[in-house]
This record gives structure tokens, sequence and C-alpha cells, in this order.
């Protein structure tokens, strides 16, 4: 059972995405953007609202929304991926 379970776990996105940021192999400039990202795509309101059937002005509001912030995140998380590129070290 613990075997399927790796097996299971390794084809899993978000069980990639936890490794990088336990691992860190994400720079620290380069985090806060990530975390933002996830927030906007995990965004509990959006989900509650499209798994109970809420109306479609509802289900816009909150994708738009949700879409702002995952796009906000990406933006910072380039942003700092190039400060730390352009670092001399």
């Amino acid at each position: 059972m613990g075997k399927a379970r790796q097996v299971l776990a390794n084809l899993c996105a978000y069980t990639h995405l936890w490794q990088v940021i336990r691992e860190r192999r994400l720079p620290s400039s380069a985090r806060p953007g990530f975390s933002i990202a996830l927030l906007g795509l995990l965004c509990p309101f959006f989900w509650i609202a499209l798994l109970s059937g809420a109306s479609k002005a509802e289900l816009i509001f909150h994708g738009s929304h949700s879409g702002l912030v995952f796009c906000a995140g990406v933006f910072l998380m380039l942003r700092g991926l190039r400060q730390h590129r352009n670092l001399p070290e």
C-alpha cells in the first residue's frame, strides 16, 4: 500500500509544488510570489462557489479575482527570479 501511495504521490502536481517549497529550490526573492500565485490558484472562495453551484455572475467574480491574484503572484515570482539571476555572484 505504501509503494502505491508513493507512486501516486509522484504523479501529483501538488507534490512537486510542495517539494519546491520544502526543499527551497526557489530563491528567497521568488518565494513570496510563488506563495501568492498558489493562493490565487487554490482560492477557497472560487472553489466553494464552483462546487456549490453558484450563479454565473458569482463564478465570474471569484474566478476573475483568483486570476488576478494568480497573475500578480506569477509576476512577483518572475521578478524575483530575474533579480536573483542578475545578482553578481
